[in-house]
């Protein structure tokens, strides 16, 4: 299932990182691409160290919150407009 595409600049695993985490999803590429990794320890330390930095982070992580909130009401007012099939007696 694609949850999303992720654009170009775009930061993956954000989250799992900042969490100590592992992944939640993988990602696959559709065409040609460079990636760049950071170690989580060297990501940690950036973010202490330039404050403005780490607020930009604070509000790409609140964005993907909202995205989700907004997915699952999405599915949950799907659900409950799907007509009820008729239950067997």
């Amino acid at each position: 299932m694609i949850l999303r595409i992720a654009g170009p600049g775009e930061i993956l695993g954000l989250s799992a990182a900042l969490a100590g985490g592992h992944h939640e999803i993988t990602a696959e590429l559709l065409e040609n691409s460079q990636v760049a990794m950071i170690k989580r320890k060297d990501l940690l330390q950036f973010l202490h160290e330039h404050g403005e930095a780490c607020l930009q982070v604070v509000n790409l992580l609140s964005q993907d919150l909202h995205v989700a909130y907004d997915r699952v009401r999405s599915l949950g007012l799907a659900r409950t407009r799907r007509p009820r099939a008729p239950r067997a007696q």
